[in-house]
C-alpha cells in the first residue's frame, strides 16, 4: 500500500468540506420547499402572495406592514453561503486532484 502524504489527507478534508456544504445546501433547499409548499400553502387566502423560486419562498405583506412567511436573513445566508462554499471547495478539490494526478503520471514517466 502506498504511503499517504499530508497532501492526500488535506485533499480528503477538502472533499469532506465539499460534501458537508452540499448536504447543508440540499437540506436548506428541502426545508425552504417544505416551508413554502406545505406550511404556507394557505397564504393566498389571507393576502396577495409574493413567491420566489430560489430558494423557495411564499410570503405576503399585510396592510399594517407585517410580513408573513418570508425566509429570514440567517436562512438565506446559510443557504447561499453553503452553496458558494461548496462550489469554491469543489473547484479547489478538483484542481488539486488534477494536479496530483498529473504529477503522479510524470513520476511514472507516462
Amino acid at each position: 500500500m502506498p504511503k499517504r502524504s499530508a497532501g492526500d489527507a488535506w485533499l480528503n478534508r477538502l472533499w469532506a468540506v465539499v460534501c458537508a456544504c452540499a448536504g447543508i445546501f440540499l437540506c436548506m433547499w428541502a426545508l425552504s420547499w417544505f416551508k413554502a409548499s406545505v406550511l404556507h400553502e394557505d397564504l393566498q387566502n389571507h393576502c396577495a402572495v409574493h413567491t420566489a423560486s430560489f430558494p423557495f419562498e411564499k410570503s405576503c405583506t399585510h396592510a399594517n406592514g407585517t410580513v408573513e412567511g418570508a425566509n429570514s436573513a440567517l436562512f438565506d445566508g446559510i443557504f447561499f453561503g453553503s452553496m458558494t462554499t461548496a462550489a469554491v471547495t469543489l473547484t479547489a478539490a478538483l484542481t488539486i486532484e488534477a494536479s496530483l494526478r498529473k504529477q503522479s503520471r510524470g513520476a511514472i514517466g507516462v
